[in-house]
């Protein structure tokens, strides 16, 4: 007995789209619609939309080049996933701290308190000597 052939909008969907919780949301049907398209094939409009979904471009001005695609945020070949813009962020918040304390202790007050917290502590070991 021979397998039956998938339709195209199975192969197009499974590529763009696995997961068919994820297409059923973005069509706006529910899973076993989705199950049912695959086997029995889907309308264009369907295989279009999930199509589009998969390669959104940017239409304003600066973002020439970027698009949306599959949940990332896609500019020549460099891929950015939400989790990843949200560790970046906080790290750029992280070394825009640190910097803030470097110059903090690079002014003359920063210099004077960490001349004072040495000498306190070498005061401190002299005093432990004796």
């Amino acid at each position: 007995m021979a397998a039956k052939k998938k339709t195209d909008f199975y192969h197009t969907r499974n590529k763009i789209c696995p997961n068919k919780k994820q297409a059923a949301e973005l069509l706006g049907v529910d899973e076993t619609e989705i199950e049912r398209m695959d086997k029995e094939g889907a309308p264009v409009m369907a295989e279009r939309l999930l199509r589009f979904w998969d390669r959104t471009y940017i239409a304003c001005p600066g973002w020439d080049g970027w698009l949306f695609s599959r949940g990332a945020l896609i500019h020549k070949n460099k891929r950015w996933r939400p989790e990843t813009l949200l560790q970046m962020r906080k790290d750029m918040e992280k070394v825009d701290q640190l910097e803030t304390e470097l110059k903090q202790l690079y002014s003359v007050s920063g210099l004077v308190r960490i001349t004072k917290k040495l000498l306190s502590k070498k005061m401190h070991s002299i005093k432990k000597r004796l």
